[in-house]
Order: structure tokens, then C-alpha cells, then sequence
């Protein structure tokens, strides 16, 4: 948790009020892999850090599974659109490896809002840098599938090690066969360099 205190710092040096408060909120989740963290069609009542282990977001369509995004160690996470709206969510977040999770609910971070103005700046930046990976990541899939897999190298590159084929697959929106056609020669391509 020091190191999500250490993010809010970056920004703007938390007051000791504020600082407690979060403090007094935070709770800390261990999640095994393959544990759902939240379903379809459930309301996102919390907001997640991710002191260790891989996340991601999946959204089923006429039968497929499709990851939208993965995360992890230091990024916060949350299905966007049910937290803010606090409607059921369209997305499944699923444990991708072993996590500990700090969350706060959506009430408290609401009262953290009205309570200490100062976390207006904390949350409109945190906003921002993840709607600035969704847009990284939502660019990306409209690249050559070589071009897919070099930006997971290039921004991602463990999860290579760290999650199945078939998950980076659908990540990069290609089938398992054609990301290790990518992979291969990603690894031709700098083998000679």
C-alpha cells in the first residue's frame, strides 16, 4: 500500500487529514488466480490497487471471450463505466496470477471527494493516465498484428512470461496461431539486433 500512497504523492503531497482517511478506508484483498473479482452483470462497488499479481477485463461476445485490458503490480483498476455509474457492469475482471488488492467502495471515495477538495487533483489525474492506456491500448488494436505485438513488448513485456498465449491473444485481438507467428518473428527480428 506504501506504494500507492507514494502515486497520490506524485501528484500532490497528501494533507495528514486525507492521508488518514484513505488509510482508515483501504482494505486489502488477497485473490487467487482464476478468482473472479467481478462478474457481468454485477455493480463495481470498489476501486482496486494493485500491490502484486496480474488482472484482467473480459467481455464476452456471441460466445467469445475477448480481453479488453490487463493489468498490474502499481495500477489501479476498476470497470469503468458500472463504478462511476454504479450500474452492472458489462466486463468480467478476472485474477490472471495470484493478487494482493488494496480497494476503497465507492462511497468512501465519494466522501473523500467532498471531505478533502485537495483529492479532486489526485482522482482527475489518476482518470487521465487511465484513459490515456485505454486510448494507448485502443490504438494499438487498429495496428498490423506484428506492430500489436511489439507495442505488448514495448509496454508490457512481461506479461509474455507471465500470462497464457491465448489470453495475449485475445489482448492483442488475433488467435492464439497468429500471435505465435508474431511472437517468432518478433524474436527473429531482435535476435539480430
Amino acid at each position: 500500500m506504501d506504494q500507492l500512497f507514494l502515486i497520490f504523492d506524485n501528484i500532490k503531497k497528501l494533507s495528514p487529514a486525507l492521508r488518514a482517511y484513505l488509510q482508515s478506508c483501504l482494505k486489502r484483498k488477497e485473490v487467487k488466480k482464476g478468482e473472479i473479482i467481478l462478474r457481468e452483470g454485477q455493480v463495481a462497488k470498489h476501486i482496486y490497487f494493485i500491490e502484486e499479481g496480474i488482472v484482467r477485463s473480459i467481455r464476452y461476445k456471441k460466445n467469445k471471450e475477448r480481453t479488453l485490458w490487463i493489468m498490474r503490480k502499481n495500477d489501479l483498476f476498476v470497470s469503468v463505466r458500472s463504478f462511476f455509474s454504479q450500474k452492472p457492469a458489462i466486463e468480467t475482471i478476472e485474477a490472471l496470477k495470484d493478487c494482493v488488492l488494496h480497494y476503497i467502495s465507492f462511497e468512501e471515495l465519494e466522501k473523500a471527494y467532498d471531505d478533502y477538495p485537495e483529492f479532486d487533483r489526485h482522482g482527475r489525474k489518476i482518470l487521465q493516465n487511465y484513459y490515456e492506456l485505454s486510448e494507448e491500448r485502443n490504438d494499438m488494436r487498429d495496428q498490423s498484428a506484428y506492430d500489436r505485438f511489439v507495442f505488448l513488448m514495448t509496454h508490457q513485456p512481461e506479461l509474455v512470461e507471465d500470462v497464457s498465449d491465448f489470453i495475449l491473444a485475445s489482448y492483442l485481438s488475433m488467435t492464439r496461431e497468429h500471435f505465435s507467428v508474431q511472437k517468432r518473428l518478433y524474436a527473429k527480428r531482435n535476435k539480430k539486433k
